[in-house]
């Protein structure tokens, strides 16, 4: 190789690589994204006829969102995931990469004022866990969640926590940065009785719909009349597996009151065949009057396919809240997954439907026969519950 051309060679390198960051902005992202959404097996299912060039003007809609959004180096992909959320499909997924993780939480240029709140049903301090926030209105459709406290050094005073907007349907939206500095969209968002759902902010500090399961699986014993069954998860590994062979083993045969509450709030699935040694034993079990499955909106996937195969049992009695919605789409034995074109964020997409009949639960989650509220402990209004016999 010549020098002339050695010297031309490396220019070109030069140049192409030049070319690929200076390209890589939030636009580019979308325009990989829409290529690689093609992918998914609910794009292929729900993406014919009309609904392609409703989902092209979709992607307009968004560019015009992230050209006119002055925050767009921190929120882009909320709004790539807002893209893929025309497709009724939350198996499809994209998020920043680690190394992005609380760098793009932008800060609040004002002074923040705790004592002036506005007097709008949605404004005011907010609670989840360790961390607090005052959620104010920024404009006639839009609010801020500003960082007011937080065990992690990371979330400082002033730090945007989540973006809630109005949109032209009058339904809300939210971009919201999880404590650990992953960024997530939601639709149709509500925002009622001083809680944002589906989400753990709340204005009271309570969180009776949450349960943290301190073992993967628990049994034990509420008074007389009730059974308590937690499973935290459904995943198969080969512990796993052995660890809920061995729990049902010992304790299945020790459902003999009238009433069994099975918790999965929490449970964000695995594989249905976890439960059918507990499905199978359940028809078998005559003592029991009534069996209690309690759902939150963090319960999804294989938790909410064991939870609508319970149902088919008569005594079963859906309670809580309704679930996340992540239930007609799954991964298989794999997902698709990718990066976007600068390596920027993390594709992961439905490689199956599950059930084409399941689609009225997509993105809306199964809704319970009673719903409970936050005012007090799930497991005692579920005890007050009098069911029809």
């Amino acid at each position: 190789m010549t020098k002339i051309q050695l010297t031309l060679l490396t220019l070109f390198f030069f140049t192409f690589t030049f070319g690929q960051v200076s390209d890589c902005n939030c636009i580019n992202e979308l325009n990989d994204i829409s290529e690689q959404i093609k992918n998914a097996k609910s794009y292929k299912v729900q993406i014919k006829g009309n609904k392609i060039i409703e989902f092209e003007k979709w992607k307009t809609e968004i560019e015009t969102e992230i050209k006119n959004d002055s925050l767009i180096n921190f929120f882009c992909v909320g709004y790539l995931q807002k893209y893929i959320s025309f497709i009724n499909d939350l198996h499809n997924q994209v998020y920043a990469t680690q190394k992005h993780e609380l760098i793009q939480a932008p800060n609040y240029p004002k002074s923040i004022d705790t004592n002036q709140i506005q007097n709008d049903s949605i404004s005011g301090i907010y609670f989840a866990g360790v961390d607090k926030i005052l959620i104010k209105r920024e404009t006639n459709n839009t609010w801020l969640g500003i960082t007011l406290e937080s065990n992690s050094s990371k979330w400082e005073k002033g730090k945007i926590r989540l973006v809630i907007k109005k949109t032209k349907n009058n339904i809300f939206e939210i971009f919201e940065y999880f404590q650990n500095g992953y960024l997530f969209y939601q639709k149709d968002v509500k925002i009622e009785n001083g809680r944002i759902h589906s989400t753990f902010w709340n204005k009271q500090n309570k969180y009776f719909f949450n349960q943290n399961h301190i073992n993967n699986f628990t049994y034990k014993t509420i008074n007389s009349s009730f059974d308590y069954f937690g499973i935290k998860t459904l995943n198969r590994t080969n512990s796993l597996i052995e660890e809920m062979d061995k729990f049902f083993n010992q304790n299945l045969g020790n459902l003999t009151k009238p009433n069994l509450i099975i918790d999965l709030r929490n449970n964000g699935g695995g594989s249905t065949k976890q439960a059918e040694k507990l499905l199978e034993s359940l028809k078998n079990n005559e003592n029991i009057i009534h069996i209690y499955i309690i759902i939150n909106f963090k319960t999804a996937s294989a938790a909410e396919l064991v939870t609508l195969k319970l149902k088919e049992d008569k005594r079963t009695i859906i309670v809580g809240e309704n679930s996340k919605g992540m239930i007609e789409y799954g991964y298989g034995n794999k997902s698709y997954s990718s990066t976007s074109s600068c390596s920027e964020f993390k594709i992961d997409l439905s490689t199956e439907q599950t059930n084409k009949k399941l689609s009225i639960y997509e993105c809306i989650g199964i809704k319970p026969d009673y719903s409970l509220n936050n005012e007090s402990d799930w497991i005692e209004q579920i005890i007050n519950i009098n069911p029809k016999e």
